[in-house]
């Protein structure tokens, strides 16, 4: 042994083993280390992530990869540990912890990836310690969260005594070790459009399965991507069923996606169709998580911790401890906390979200937690209403944050006959909100709605009021938040009716004026619409409106007179009560 250590110029056998581990690292000429699987299918895009997480491992001993379940983590974690290799001089092996189920077992499973035998006198983790002493290794543990328990004091005893050993690891939840780096994991890029790291995804794994997709629906496949926020399993799956359902279909059928993207038998248990994936991370929580994940569900936009307490704070589920839900909820990577000038809000991934709802459904809370939501709804939108003055930035930024779950709240509560009066009080609170906020187009629908909801002709005759009034008030002079006439409406809240937006109130005029603007401008909020993109819902009913706007101005505009003739004593020129034409105008609105 003397004499190999002279020729080779190594002091001792630990120099004797890095020369080993040179020659080996230049035999693989920068190829991937034998210790990390063989990828099955390509790497597409997240080079940035990629540089950045490989860049983390060489800086810190141990990094946590902390994301969603199907978000790309192992993928992601396998690129970046074969990039650095060539910086480990005894290899980079992988663990897989998924058949890993107690505990106890963690050290196990690294003993028989790296090759590593119990030791005489020395338990199986007390073996990979003293194996591992000495070298300069990178250690990849896949799917840490379910034996979180196991993995954490393993992992301080291993780093602690293995100064030149790094980990990567990833997981739903950090695993709160002394040397841990957390590094997030955020889902595929959708910048770009058509040009994103989530489009190109979807285009090479369509490829794979012999579809493709031509130049000009590039766009439609961007769409497609945007409906599962980006995230990579839902991706490879909606890919995997383009040659049977083709763009079109496949555009249909994503508003059910946990029952369509499925994937086929060689997908493991875990991945082979997003509602198992979900069942996994589902299965993890503790009961009170549970039952606070699926009813956080019922927000559609981000919401604060204040909106998921009222919301979702009651038995058996204590407000109080919402925040600590939310917390916890956070922390295993299924709500993603983003800092507001509001306070901090919460949101989903909308895979996530239609499981939460899913999962309501099943527990019979459905109805119960709409109808808090809905309250919550109309507290909000009630209370932007009051607030003066409107228009301001503050107050824009408040009606922004809550004008998606309103829609949302009015959207069921038009369909549930024991909500319906609460579902016109909020349509005329929407409509004057919109109408502040200078989405005029969506303004004048929800006059027409909350019409159509209402069982008194009266509230109905005075909802139709504003929405030909604020029909009148499109393509004027540019509207100003804020000055609003006092006309009222069946909400009892001063609104466009009676005056013309813009400008000081002038009296019963300003109504008949509205409605012959409205008839020379017949096409009233359609194209308003369609650029803001809020409401699906409203904005196709702004298509089917333009259709038939002439006819609406006309129908306004008779309604109106026959206001100012019964403010006269008489009856409407065409010998119509307007308590019975009102419901006939609000049908021909075609409002949902």
């Amino acid at each position: 042994m003397s004499s190999l250590l002279r020729k080779l110029g190594a002091s001792d056998r630990r120099g004797l083993a890095q020369l080993a581990a040179d020659w080996s690292r230049a035999a693989r000429g920068g190829r991937v280390a034998p210790g990390l699987p063989a990828p099955v299918t390509s790497f597409v895009g997240r080079a940035r992530e990629r540089a950045a997480l490989a860049e983390a491992v060489t800086a810190h001993r141990q990094v946590s990869a902390v994301g969603p379940g199907g978000v790309g983590k192992t993928r992601l974690a396998l690129a970046a540990a074969a990039e650095v290799a060539s910086d480990f001089a005894d290899g980079v092996w992988f663990v897989d912890r998924v058949p890993v189920t107690d505990p106890a077992m963690v050290g196990a499973a690294v003993a028989g990836a790296v090759g590593i035998g119990e030791q005489q006198g020395r338990g199986v983790d007390e073996s990979v310690i003293v194996a591992l002493a000495d070298r300069h290794a990178l250690l990849v543990l896949d799917n840490c969260e379910h034996v979180r328990d196991g993995v954490a004091p393993f992992l301080e005893r291993l780093l602690a005594g293995c100064p030149r050993v790094t980990v990567l690891a990833t997981s739903r939840a950090r695993l709160m070790v002394p040397f841990e780096r957390v590094h997030p994991i955020p889902p595929l890029s959708l910048a770009g459009d058509s040009d994103s790291d989530a489009v190109a995804l979807f285009l090479d794994r369509a490829a794979a399965v012999g579809a493709t997709v031509a130049p000009e629906q590039r766009d439609q496949a961007a769409e497609i991507c945007r409906g599962p926020d980006g995230v990579a399993l839902a991706i490879e799956l909606a890919a995997a069923r383009l040659p049977t359902l083709g763009l079109d279909g496949l555009a249909n059928v994503l508003s059910d996606q946990l029952r369509l993207l499925t994937g086929g038998a060689r997908a493991t248990d875990r991945h082979r169709s997003v509602r198992a994936m979900l069942d996994w991370s589902h299965a993890l929580l503790e009961p009170a998580d549970r039952t606070l994940l699926r009813r956080i569900a019922v927000f559609v936009a981000p919401f604060t911790v204040d909106a998921a307490g009222q919301v979702a704070g009651f038995a058996p589920l204590e407000p109080a401890a919402v925040m600590d839900g939310l917390a916890r909820l956070a922390e295993q990577s299924l709500l993603t906390a983003t800092p507001s000038a509001g306070g901090t809000r919460y949101r989903t991934v909308e895979t996530i979200r239609q499981y939460g709802v899913e999962q309501l459904t099943h527990a019979g809370e459905l109805v119960d937690v709409r109808s808090r939501h809905l309250g919550w709804c109309l507290a909000t939108a009630t209370e932007l209403v009051r607030i003066t003055p409107p228009g301001t930035g503050g107050w824009r930024a408040t009606f922004d944050a809550a004008a998606d779950d309103i829609r949302a709240a009015l959207h069921w509560a038009a369909d549930e006959p024991d909500h319906r009066a609460d579902a016109c009080g909020l349509a005329l609170s929407l409509a004057q909100l919109t109408f502040t906020r200078n989405l005029v187009g969506e303004a004048q629908q929800r006059y027409e709605q909350a019409a159509s909801l209402t069982g008194d002709p009266a509230a109905a005759e005075s909802a139709l009021r504003s929405a030909a009034a604020v029909a009148g008030s499109h393509g004027r002079r540019r509207f100003r938040p804020g000055r609003a006439g006092n006309g009222r409406t069946g909400g009892g809240r001063a609104g466009p009716a009676g005056s013309r937006p813009g400008r000081p109130d002038r009296g019963s005029a300003g109504p008949e004026r509205g409605a012959r603007r409205a008839h020379r401008c017949p096409v009233l909020g359609g194209r308003h619409l369609r650029h803001h993109g809020r409401d699906p819902s409203a904005s196709r009913a702004a298509r089917r409106r333009a259709g038939d706007a002439r006819q609406r101005a006309r129908a306004g505009e008779r309604a109106f007179r026959g206001g100012r003739d019964l403010r006269r004593g008489g009856r409407p020129g065409g010998g119509t009560p307007v308590g019975r034409a009102a419901p006939r105008l609000a049908a021909t609105g075609r409002t949902g």
